[in-house]
């Protein structure tokens, strides 16, 4: 009974294990996998299947067990690594990726499938990126063409570069040995073999490329009668054709032919025999059977047996009626003038090499396709009829090669590149299809110089970059982006043509408000030989809402160190309207001295991220000068009375006790004083700044005594003399406050 007890108690344990086993291979663990260089995409067990993350990964999720982690990372080959999670991973899971290689594959033919270690990775011409370092396969397989395997070797992070010529398919072929011998004796030195009329050569004479067919040997010596044989050539086999010489009897016959039909040809034993007047007389014919075949255009051939016999001559005449009308049968023949080595097709069969020629073409339309290594396919259509043979005369044209060039224009992402006289741009980058050679190369872009060079291009890939540096002409987005960020209608900096302002000004101690519109006369850059200088101009009117002035102004400034600094001066008209006691006229001199920051940096104000006269844009302006018052409208003629010895003082001031002159009360101003200013300009946001300023006027004397009739002297302060901007508003403060904004576009 305890035996049993124990028994079920080990079964149950057992049942318990393998029904928690699946649960246990489930459980998740975290582990640390890491790849050098970091970055790299992590897949788990597949290569397809969905990441889990990029390198560095602290805490990656993945089943206890054995497993095998994928790594992908642009540029390197992909890795992998056999891994077994475990309840406990204390070290991570790292693995050193290896940086593949590239490969450019270009051939004579586009569209030739690519093979890299027998996997199609593309077609010509093509790139093969991350290809593993070491030694690599290339093959190229295409119909009609002989397949090309190259050896290659990739480098780590270096482009290698594969041409290949991919030739045409030759047809099968047989050949054909010609064994001649003299049973009196050894074969004569002047023994002449042929095969369809082409010498053959060697010993014994031979061809290894016959086409597939029945072909005529002949054979001919001195002192022997030419022999002729036929030989039907299977592909990919030998045919040995053996002759036995046959001396010549010691006389021969002859042979006329007559043929009254224009055009005809005749032949002998296929050997051609040149007719004169209709008719041919041929001597020294061996005596025996000969074939005799006449030709006419439009006509169907006639072949005639004669039998030849020694010291006679045998007569061949050929009637009109003898030579029926063609039926159904033409000429065909192709000769290929400048390549004796092009293979020439007939409907698609290979027919020969360098010349083709054949009678009995059946009628109808026939494709005749000239091709060779280096040349462009030439192909003809025509019809074959019995009265209308065909002559296609093939002059090949070099196949053009193309090469693939790289352009760059540091900072001109939107230039356009032309090749040659081409008028339509290309972007930048990679430009294939460029003709192998030399090439004019030219790189346009707005505000810039035409860039021009000519470059030698060759086939395939040109790895070494064109970087092309146009000379800037105009403004480019960095230079306006400076301009608008230093846009200031205080400084010494004036705006340029297209940049506008209006400003509105609120004083103290002086005129209470003050509207002022600028803007600029010139555009960028239009006066090279004085550097980078421009002019504005503008109005303003100044109210205390019971009289009023108003201005016209002009400025003229140079900008520096990438405009930074600005310097400059600027020139002030105005009038006051209103009361007779406030009329007058004015003019200021002014020189100004500023400095243009930006808290954004230039990349980012050309880009936009740091707005264009946005917060952070500020400018600092120092500005000195004189004013010129003229405040005397009324013209009075004054007269000096009183003691020699007392203090007399000019017009009304209201602060003086001694008398007046005569004449009556006035106010005469005729003054010229100095000045001292500062300005500050606080970018707001895109188009708005705000301006604070102050204006130090130096002393001048008003009050004036004299010593005698025509000797003055001064005395006094300037206290109660108007500032420089509101010259006809009484005002006893010696220095103007301003505050106020300005909107620029």
């Amino acid at each position: 009974m305890q035996l049993r007890s124990k028994l079920v108690s080990s079964v149950g344990a057992i049942a318990v294990c393998i029904a928690a086993s699946p649960a246990w291979s489930q459980v998740r663990r975290a582990v640390r996998i890491q790849s050098t260089p970091p970055g790299a995409t992590v897949r788990l067990d597949h290569a397809t299947a969905p990441p889990l993350g990029q390198t560095p990964l602290a805490r990656a999720m993945i089943p206890q067990g054995p497993h095998r982690l994928f790594f992908d990372l642009p540029g390197y080959v992909q890795g992998s690594l056999d891994v077994t999670v475990a309840a406990r991973n204390t070290r991570p899971f790292a693995i050193t990726l290896v940086q593949g290689g590239n490969v450019y594959v270009a051939a004579d033919v586009d569209g030739a499938p690519i093979f890299l270690d027998g996997t199609q990775m593309g077609v010509t011409p093509g790139r093969l990126n991350n290809v593993p370092p070491g030694a690599h396969i290339i093959e190229l397989r295409m119909e009609g063409r002989e397949p090309v395997r190259e050896t290659v070797n990739v480098t780590s992070g270096t482009l290698s570069t594969v041409n290949v010529t991919l030739r045409p398919r030759v047809a099968p072929t047989g050949s054909v040995r010609v064994i001649v011998s003299n049973p009196n004796g050894p074969v004569p030195a002047d023994l002449q073999v042929s095969l369809d009329g082409a010498p053959l050569t060697g010993t014994p004479p031979s061809s290894d490329a016959v086409q597939p067919g029945t072909h005529i040997i002949q054979v001919a010596a001195s002192g022997f009668r030419s022999m002729r044989r036929e030989v039907t050539v299977t592909a990919g086999q030998a045919q040995a054709v053996a002759v036995d010489l046959e001396v010549a009897a010691a006389t021969s016959g002859s042979l006329r032919v007559i043929v009254p039909v224009a055009g005809a040809q005749a032949f002998l034993d296929g050997e051609a025999l040149t007719l004169t007047g209709g008719r041919i007389d041929q001597a020294s014919v061996s005596p025996g059977q000969h074939t005799v075949r006449v030709t006419a255009p439009g006509r169907d051939p006639v072949v005639r047996e004669v039998a030849i016999v020694a010291g006679q001559q045998r007569v061949l005449e050929f009637a009109d009626s003898d030579l029926p009308p063609a039926t159904g049968r033409g000429r065909l023949r192709v000769v290929v003038a400048n390549n004796p080595e092009a293979e020439i097709f007939v409907n698609s069969q290979t027919v020969g090499r360098g010349s083709f020629s054949r009678d009995n073409v059946s009628d109808g339309e026939v494709v005749v396709l000239v091709r060779a290594p280096g040349f462009d396919d030439f192909t003809q259509r025509c019809n074959v009829t019995a009265t209308q043979p065909c002559e296609v005369n093939a002059q090949l044209a070099r196949t053009a090669q193309f090469g693939t060039i790289h352009v760059t224009a540091p900072g001109l992402s939107n230039a356009q590149v032309f090749l040659n006289d081409e008028t339509q741009g290309r972007p930048l980058g990679d430009i294939g299809n460029v003709p192998v050679g030399n090439v004019r190369v030219t790189v346009r872009a707005d505000n810039y110089e035409p860039w021009v060079r000519e470059v030698n291009v060759r086939q395939g890939d040109n790895p070494d970059p064109i970087v092309a540096t146009p000379r800037h002409t105009g403004p480019d987005p960095l230079d306006i982006a400076r301009r608008r960020s230093g846009i200031s209608t205080f400084g010494a900096a004036p705006l340029t043509r297209g940049d506008g302002a209006f400003d509105a000004i609120l004083s103290y101690g002086a005129m209470p408000l003050e509207l002022r519109a600028t803007m600029g006369f010139v555009p960028h850059n239009s006066f090279p030989s004085f550097g980078n200088f421009t002019i504005d101009g503008g109005i303003a009117v100044r109210t205390a809402f019971n009289w009023y002035e108003v201005e016209l102004r002009s400025r003229a400034g140079w900008r520096f160190a990438n405009d930074l600094i600005a310097v400059g001066g600027e020139v002030r008209a105005y009038g006051a309207l209103g009361f007779r006691s406030s009329r007058g006229f004015g003019m200021v001199l002014q020189g100004n001295l500023s400095f243009h920051f930006n808290m954004g940096s230039d990349a980012q104000t050309a880009t936009g991220q740091a707005p264009v006269g946005g917060v952070g844009a500020f400018t600092i302006s120092l500005n000195g000068g004189v004013e010129l018052n003229l405040d005397n409208p009324g013209g009075y003629n004054l007269t000096l009375s009183g003691n020699r010895d007392a203090a007399y003082t000019l017009c009304d001031n209201r602060n003086a006790d001694a008398s007046s002159f005569t004449g009556s009360t006035c106010e005469v101003a005729n003054t010229a004083r100095g000045f001292a200013g500062l300005v500050a300009e606080l970018g707001l946001m895109r188009h708005l700044s705000f301006v604070l300023g102050a204006t130090l006027y130096l002393p001048f004397p008003e009050d004036i005594q004299y010593d005698s009739l025509n000797a003055f002297t001064n005395a006094g302060s300037n206290v109660s003399r108007r500032p420089i901007t509101t010259s006809f508003w009484d005002a006893a403060l010696p220095i103007n406050l301003r505050l106020g904004v300005t909107y620029k576009f």
